[in-house]
């Protein structure tokens, strides 16, 4: 297994002159063999001497070897967008980097802050090692290279490919565009194209944009060509042979567009949060429909191609203002009670966290466990501004320090709704009751397959 282990995953990383060949070896090794504490000690390892844009490449390689066995669709780069955006949205960090914003969204104090990070990132490194993984010989290849050719060109190999079920070309041309630092054109193109059919669930969209949006740099070079072939092994899969009657294709992909407003949507928005579908997908569907529309990454007929998509999913009709109103909620819709407390999943920075959330929040910690899901659902409503970061951060730490090893809806939910209120497209209260709803359904038994 080292043998075949190193013929297929030993090439260096290199970041400026810096080499991370022995700690990106035990990293991406432990959570091919499964080793979930080996990995966790590998990035603990890694995280001071790598720099932040490297951490998080090595972690999309090992991301890109999960192979989804029980359904089509890998989730371990739909969760690692969504930890990385959580850990960003606590402020800056050393170690993990802050991406394009240093502002936090949450104003916590800065040892929690720092706590709670690490358990994100330690969560992240159990869960890609707790997933199954393609055999080496089945997986990513690192041999197929792009010769020099346009950009217009490789883009047309790419769409081509994908429509033709050719792995190798959809590599070449994708490869290529890379390497020509022509990734907007890349992206654009997959998101059109994944956006045609995103399928029940959202799929068909969601790990798309949540992989491009943590693409590595080319300077990374087998990372960035694993993730890449992890995108087109699901394209050419997904993505019809034809283009799809009645979808406006843009016909200009050499950089991004404006931002669709979306705020005479927040009604179908909300009501895809609360009316969230198997293991929360048409939230998650919601928030990655507008986190690409935000961020200019599909044009204004894509995002209302996807969010008459979004309306189907969702199966109901679109709720009204004040059916959006936490009281009327709290009075018409479930919240699950627990037989037992969730058990926790164990990891390096846990109990730093658990012990200040025991002793600040005593309270709302003890509501959001309790036996009886209402308990917290009645709180909601005596909650002023002052508490929704603190209510936002205590879910963040259920969401990751309790379940099973393997699961990881619950925490991309978390992470959608709460983005959604970042984006304005949803209240604070209709989040942290969303989220506690989803929590309270799902979190005992995801990951249990």
């Amino acid at each position: 297994m080292a043998f075949i282990l190193n013929r297929y995953i030993m090439p260096t990383i290199k970041s400026g002159s810096i080499y991370y060949t022995g700690v990106w070896m035990s990293l991406v090794e432990s959570c091919l063999k499964g080793d979930e504490a080996g990995a966790v000690q590998a990035l603990l390892d890694m995280l001071p001497r790598a720099q932040p844009s490297a951490m998080w490449a090595i972690l999309m390689h090992a991301a890109s070897w999960h192979e989804q066995m029980t359904y089509d669709t890998p989730h371990s780069t739909i969760l690692t967008f969504a930890i990385h955006r959580m850990i960003e949205s606590l402020g800056p960090h050393d170690n993990l980097g802050t991406g394009e914003s240093n502002e936090a969204r949450l104003s916590l104090s800065r040892d929690l802050k720092k706590n709670m990070q690490m358990i994100f990132v330690e969560r992240l490194a159990r869960y890609l090692a707790a997933v199954d993984h393609w055999l080496p010989e089945k997986g990513p290849r690192y041999d197929v290279y792009s010769g020099v050719d346009s950009p217009g060109n490789l883009l047309r190999k790419f769409a081509q490919s994908i429509r033709e079920r050719s792995i190798v070309g959809a590599m070449e041309g994708s490869i290529g565009l890379l390497g020509m630092d022509q990734v907007s054109r890349l992206i654009r193109m997959a998101l059109s194209m994944a956006a045609e059919k995103p399928d029940s669930l959202g799929h068909g969209f969601i790990m798309p944009v949540s992989l491009l949006a943590e693409l590595p740099s080319h300077k990374y070079r087998h990372p960035s060509i694993t993730t890449l072939w992890h995108l087109v092994e699901y394209m050419v899969r997904k993505v019809p042979t034809k283009k799809t009657d009645g979808f406006f294709e843009d016909e200009q992909f050499k950089r991004l567009v404006e931002p669709t407003d979306l705020s005479k949507d927040t009604e179908l928005i909300g009501t895809a949060l609360v009316n969230y579908g198997i293991l929360g997908h048409n939230g998650i569907f919601a928030h990655r429909i507008a986190y690409a529309s935000s961020t200019g990454l599909i044009h204004n007929e894509t995002v209302r191609w996807l969010l008459d998509k979004l309306k189907k999913n969702i199966g109901t009709k679109v709720m009204t203002t004040s059916q959006l109103e936490t009281d009327w909620l709290i009075k018409t819709k479930k919240v699950s009670d627990w037989g037992s407390e969730p058990g926790l999943v164990g990891l390096p920075h846990s109990s730093p966290t658990l012990t200040w959330m025991e002793s600040n929040l005593d309270d709302v910690w003890s509501a959001m466990l309790d036996a009886k899901g209402n308990t917290f659902a009645h709180m909601i409503l005596s909650l002023s501004k002052n508490d929704w970061q603190l209510v936002r951060a205590a879910q963040y730490a259920i969401s990751a320090l309790y379940g099973k090893p393997r699961s990881s809806h619950t925490l991309i939910f978390t992470q959608s709704a709460w983005g959604l209120v970042d984006l304005g497209l949803v209240s604070n209260d209709i989040a942290a009751l969303q989220v506690h709803r989803m929590i309270r359904e799902h979190l005992l038994t995801d990951g249990m397959s």
